[in-house]
């Protein structure tokens, strides 16, 4: 766990989901606003779960 910088964090750049281990990922839309998602599976059912906003959190 704790794939990603604080630097990628703070100023996201490519669009798409970057991974940090363990369920947890770093969403950025094509504006650059990033958001965190955990991923969960139970059952053999995968949820997403939405975390809020990266400008919150750092």
């Amino acid at each position: 766990m704790g794939k990603l910088t604080a630097g990628k964090i703070r100023s996201p750049s490519e669009p798409g989901r970057n991974s940090d281990g363990d369920g947890l990922f770093l969403e950025i839309n094509g504006k650059g606003a990033a958001s965190w998602i955990l991923r969960l599976q139970t059952g053999g059912i995968r949820r997403d779960f939405g975390l809020g906003s990266a400008k919150s959190v750092c």
